[in-house]
């Protein structure tokens, strides 16, 4: 017997979403452009997957301060050559390091602030390459746009990862930093060729975990981001500024929510947004609703009550590894991230950008053939396939009350448009198992697919042709930066003690097992017209959107009352049910 899910077509549910509306938690780390050599530019995919906000994190010295990338560095996450060979590794270190420093915002910043010397971390500031990027992004080239997303930016005020992790030197200094970067981005944003401001601020990444903030003393964050709160205020006062970005989102009563809430309200500290990651080891996208609800009590508790909730980076997994880089793009992760999307629409969840939407290490794109014709490249992934059908719910962006029934492996939204003549529906079956979030445990089936890696055919010296100027370093040549951001990266120190309390829901998939039966009542229609369209393994990856199964579905109106009965829609699988609805 398949599992039924009931919704009421006279109402919508005021509880869900924003008063009713679909949230849109379906932003992305990462570019549309390559980020390096190796990595494929993605515009006509991030618009197909209905892409608007983007945070601008780990950019590899675009969006970045002051990166300092050693080649040796002794806090090694290597995100960006996982996936190259082994013997060009050595080579791809260099090259990410080269890149990342010549990139970055200001080459100069820890010179001038170990000196204490405004003038000197300003010196010779690189603008230009951010600038190109921003410019691509924001722009959104029109022939690959056809529904004119205008794209918006949340502007992480830090370093890349493995940029280096100790704390900058002179917190007075780094303010004025950043207050160049306000003054160009969010006032002065149409002189260099944008098209809209930047209007989202947050500052640092994950201060909570030692390899971006080598300090376990909160009060020196709270710091930093009192005196860079202040500053982008004076400049943009309708700026929205927040943090922390923090990796242990369920630490209530912790130093980097409760704490810095505390911080924040008895010292009047503007905080318009707090961020927060949702990486769960447990294998369940569920405790996404366990982290927002922590949060917002928190809020709620020092009087944030209108400081938004943003979820800033989230995955099926926090650890590294070729599986995992496997996993994240499987129809299984599809079903993750579908059912991730629903159950943010039914937590305190503002925005949320997925880590990461491009072809970098967790990444929505890979480079495997396509396996019915070894001489194309598949267009996307499962995974991406599941964002652009939830991008298609914003069609009919008011949700549906229904019973909010988590207690099985199907997840099910359903909305419709303003006129009431048109419904999607989302089905989502996932299947707890947390052995997927495990970096050490392979994937099934076992096959590894052809990830992207970063192409160490030339040195840094050789990216100096006129495409690959425009291309990776905003039209400049590399060579001409010289950067002195060196800083003496000490042992980390010892790390807060934290505990999330994260556990798996129980759940009953007996029902689930065997596929989905959807009733809509008081449907207000006799006639419609039905499209089913469904992500699963072995399905087609020739375009963004999955193949139709109208086929495998029954739908009937019968005393006011549309049922849809869909028995394949089992575990490992993302499907959306479109109707249109008529009176002839």
């Amino acid at each position: 017997m398949t599992k039924i899910f009931s919704f009421n077509k006279n109402h919508r549910d005021l509880s869900a979403g924003h008063n009713s509306h679909l949230k849109e938690v379906n932003g992305v780390n990462g570019m549309p452009k390559s980020l390096a050599p190796g990595f494929p530019d993605l515009d006509d995919q991030f618009n197909q997957m209905g892409i608007t906000h983007i945070r601008l994190h780990d950019g590899f010295g675009i969006g970045d301060m002051d990166n300092y990338f050693q080649v040796d560095r002794k806090n090694n996450q290597n995100q960006m050559i996982v996936n190259v060979p082994e013997e060009n590794k050595s080579a791809a270190k260099k090259l990410v390091a080269d890149i990342s420093n010549v990139r970055s915002i200001f080459p100069n910043a820890a010179i001038g602030m170990r000196n204490h010397d405004v003038n000197l971390a300003l010196k010779e500031a690189n603008y230009e390459m951010t600038d190109a990027y921003l410019h691509d992004v924001l722009s959104n080239q029109v022939d690959l746009n056809p529904d004119n997303i205008q794209r918006q930016i949340m502007f992480r005020i830090g370093r890349s990862l493995d940029g280096g992790y100790e704390t900058p030197e002179d917190f007075d200094i780094y303010a004025i930093l950043v207050s160049t970067l306000v003054s160009r981005y969010a006032l002065n944003y149409a002189r260099i060729g944008l098209p809209r401001k930047i209007s989202y601020w947050e500052i640092w990444n994950e201060p909570d975990l030692l390899f971006f903030w080598n300090s376990n003393d909160p009060k020196k964050y709270y710091e930093l981001y009192n005196k860079i709160v202040r500053v982008i205020k004076t400049i943009d006062p309708d700026a929205k500024v927040g943090g922390a970005g923090i990796s242990f989102s369920n630490n209530a009563g912790g130093d980097y929510i409760d704490g810095f809430f505390r911080y924040c309200r008895n010292n009047n500290v503007p905080l318009d947004f707090f961020s927060w990651h949702g990486y769960v080891d447990t294998g369940d996208p569920q405790n996404i609703i366990d982290m927002g609800n922590t949060i917002q009590k928190s809020l709620h508790t020092y009087d944030f009550t209108e400081t938004e909730s943003i979820c800033t980076e989230w995955n099926s997994s926090p650890f590294g590894s070729r599986n995992t880089f496997t996993k994240v793009q499987s129809a299984k992760n599809a079903a993750y991230i579908a059912s991730s999307l629903i159950y943010m629409q039914y937590a305190k969840v503002d925005l949320a950008h997925y880590y990461r939407g491009d072809g970098l290490s967790f990444g929505l794109f890979n480079n495997q053939p396509n396996p019915k014709n070894p001489c194309v490249k598949n267009f996307c992934t499962y995974s991406a396939q599941s964002f652009s059908l939830f991008a298609r719910m914003f069609e009919t962006p008011h949700i549906l009350s229904g019973n909010k029934d988590f207690s099985t492996g199907l997840t099910v939204l359903a909305t419709e448009n303003e006129s009431g003549n048109k419904i999607n529906i989302l089905a989502a079956n996932y299947k707890v198992d947390k052995s997927f979030s495990d970096g050490n445990v392979a994937p099934v089936p076992a096959d590894l697919y052809r990830q992207y890696y970063l192409d160490t055919s030339r040195t840094l010296k050789q990216l100096t042709d006129t495409y690959s100027k425009n291309q990776w370093f905003g039209g400049i040549d590399p060579t001409t930066i010289h950067h002195n951001n060196a800083v003496v990266q000490n042992d980390p120190v010892q790390q807060i003690p934290t505990d999330t309390y994260l556990r798996p829901k129980s759940r009953d998939y007996i029902h689930s097992d065997q596929g989905v039966t959807i009733v809509i009542d008081h449907i207000g229609y006799k006639k419609f017209k039905v499209k089913a369209y469904r992500i699963q393994e072995g399905g087609g990856l020739e375009q963004m959107t999955p193949p139709e199964v109208t086929n495998q579905i029954t739908v009937s109106i019968s005393n006011n009352k549309l049922t849809l009965v869909d028995k394949m829609a089992k575990p490992s699988t993302v499907t959306l049910y479109s109707l249109e609805l008529s009176h002839h």
